[in-house]
């Protein structure tokens, strides 16, 4: 993790990657999607993860995964790109969860988010398919993922 953070770094001195984003499990995380409108769960894993290993279904709550790739690149181009996709989908007072495989691509995407003025973010560290931990594969409902 330390890597990413100074690879950041080179690419954008006003960011703050020591900002702490609160972890979350993801049972708790889908309590609070299923109870708040302004509740979105954020799925940072490529392409290629969401096609082999799905997506989490969100259906039973009347909500829809926001898929945004992070990219293996981080360059201003891309914190650019990141930032008018996270403007264009969400309000900065928003509760966004942020969730990957293990955890570490969406706590980068967190703390990014909150550097660029997102109140409520958080890390899901358990993971969709963390072999480490229990995991959202492991316990909630997931779906095939449809290119659109």
């Amino acid at each position: 993790m330390e890597l990413l953070l100074r690879i950041y770094g080179k690419y954008q001195n006003k960011i703050n990657y020591d900002v702490i984003i609160s972890d979350i499990k993801l049972l708790d995380a889908f309590d609070f999607l299923s109870k708040h409108h302004n509740s979105y769960l954020v799925d940072t894993r490529s392409k290629e993860e969401w096609l082999s290993t799905g997506i989490p279904d969100l259906s039973s709550i009347n909500k829809e995964v926001i898929c945004i790739e992070w990219s293996q690149i981080i360059d201003q181009n891309f914190i650019n790109c990141y930032k008018k996709l996270l403007f264009r989908k969400f309000n900065k007072n928003d509760n966004l969860f942020f969730i990957c495989r293990s955890g570490v691509r969406s706590l980068m995407a967190a703390k990014l988010a909150l550097n660029f003025g997102f109140k409520n973010c958080y890390n899901v560290y358990e993971g969709y398919n963390n072999q480490n931990h229990s995991n959202w594969k492991m316990k909630l409902p997931t779906r095939s993922f449809m290119h659109r």
